[in-house]
């Protein structure tokens, strides 16, 4: 079971994603929310709230992210605050995915924008940013635009989501998955950087993927692990780095 420490810290996280989300332009105003597994507790998350005294994501700070049971139903939050809409998303997640300990939503203008199109991600770029692994993968598309606010849809999200850690949703947004809210809000980034790249190549021409080759020697490195570290260097979290790369966006790197 977690200490109030370890939920403390946890909850300044949540807060620190959203505020970088949402200073970085992932979404806008008080719309999307990042929600986490409290450790050791099976049925107990914390998600950033919506209500008549909801923040924007910006200017998120740990008063607004409140404690929610597995049903969605509100275990402790100050008044005025309450459990956002779409929190049956984020249960779907979890309940279908047991090692996932964060999940985003967000509204990235360009997911939105190229879903609507029905364009493809095409892994365009490698060495530029993570985003290439995503589109190698294959990016799902959940057809519908509604917000998902009960299990049935829910479920038919996760449908489409599966086992991949990022999904779109047409005309509407993204849904993202990690082991921890940096893991999560990486992964945000990641989509966030691809399909903007993506969007401005559409706009001048016919953007072609990397080449074959490129492509499966990306594959063989994920395999072996190494990444293409040159010998001799340490292979390091990058989702850690990351981390610290928001706090500094913020600044809040101490």
């Amino acid at each position: 079971m977690a200490t109030p420490q370890e939920i403390a810290e946890l909850k300044d996280k949540i807060a620190l994603s959203c505020r970088v989300l949402g200073r970085q332009g992932l979404t806008k105003g008080a719309l999307g929310h990042v929600s986490a597994r409290i450790p050791g507790e099976r049925d107990k998350f914390l998600i950033k709230a919506k209500g008549p005294d909801e923040t924007a994501l910006e200017f998120a700070t740990v008063r607004d992210i409140i404690t929610i049971d597995d049903e969605g139903a509100t275990v402790e939050a100050p008044e005025g605050l309450q459990p956002p809409n779409e929190t049956a998303m984020h249960l779907a997640v979890y309940r279908r995915r047991p090692e996932v300990q964060s999940v985003i939503h967000a509204h990235p203008d360009y997911v939105v924008l190229l879903t609507a199109v029905e364009k493809p991600l095409v892994p365009l770029y490698n060495a530029y940013g993570p985003g290439v692994q995503l589109a190698i993968d294959g990016v799902p598309t959940y057809p519908r635009s509604v917000t998902i606010v009960n299990d049935e849809l829910g479920n038919d999200f996760m449908d489409t989501m599966g086992q991949h850690d990022v999904c779109m949703l047409r005309g509407h947004g993204i849904t993202t998955a990690g082991q921890s809210v940096e893991e999560s809000t990486t992964n945000a980034f990641a989509i966030f950087e691809l399909a903007r790249m993506n969007y401005m190549a559409y706009a001048i021409g016919d953007p072609k993927p990397i080449p074959a080759q490129d492509i499966e020697e990306i594959a063989r490195r994920r395999e072996t692990g190494r990444g293409g570290t040159r010998p001799g260097n340490v292979v390091y979290n990058r989702f850690a780095s990351a981390w610290k790369y928001y706090k500094q966006l913020l600044g809040e790197w101490k």
